[in-house]
């Protein structure tokens, strides 16, 4: 009875191996394959719109000679960005946690980064700007270029943490990317 099971056993084992469609353990890897793909696409065009807005960002400072209308060019490509990044991002963060709470618990991880990627791009784009669009024009209304004005130092930290800012945005963005890229695609047929 026994050498009939293992018998048994083992053509089952030979028949596995020969027919790989056949499969003996069921594979569940692969049941959230297209949210899966779908956050990479977003996270990697996320990536690639901040790495392209800090290119723009720099670009327009190193060709336009006057920094305050440099400022101001790269202020309004920032928060026209902003939606798209804020919309790609919420997306990202909504189906990880759904997809979590549905077993998959490598989405874990990407959760922390895309929450301070919205905070970051949230804070810069409707805080940040705004309060430096006011002194350029408080500045402009007395006559002269905010970096001469009275709020030249204030502005100049406003300015410093909104480049800080964006340069969280750029490694919290390629972080999510790097960490969807990671995740391992189980096709089975």
């Amino acid at each position: 009875m026994i050498t009939a099971s293992i018998k048994l056993i083992e053509i089952s084992c030979r028949g596995a191996q020969i027919n790989p469609d056949r499969s003996m353990v069921e594979d569940t890897s692969n049941k959230h394959l297209t949210p899966i793909r779908l956050m990479k696409l977003l996270a990697f065009a996320l990536a690639g719109s901040t790495i392209a807005l800090a290119m723009c960002c720099l670009l327009t400072y190193l060709s336009i000679e006057d920094s305050q209308a440099a400022g101001m060019i790269s202020h309004l490509v920032i928060q026209r960005l902003t939606y798209w990044g804020l919309g790609c991002s919420f997306v990202i963060l909504s189906l990880s946690n759904i997809l979590i709470r549905r077993g998959s618990r490598q989405l874990k991880s990407i959760r922390i980064p895309a929450l301070v990627f919205i905070i970051t791009v949230a804070f810069s784009s409707f805080l940040l700007i705004p309060r430096m669009d006011y002194l350029r024009e408080t500045a402009l209304q007395d006559g002269m270029p905010v970096n001469v004005s009275p709020f030249a130092n204030y502005f100049l930290i406003l300015n410093s943490l909104l480049f800080f800012l964006l340069l969280i945005q750029l490694l919290t963005t390629i972080l999510v990317s790097w960490r969807l890229s990671g995740l391992i695609e189980n096709r089975s047929t």
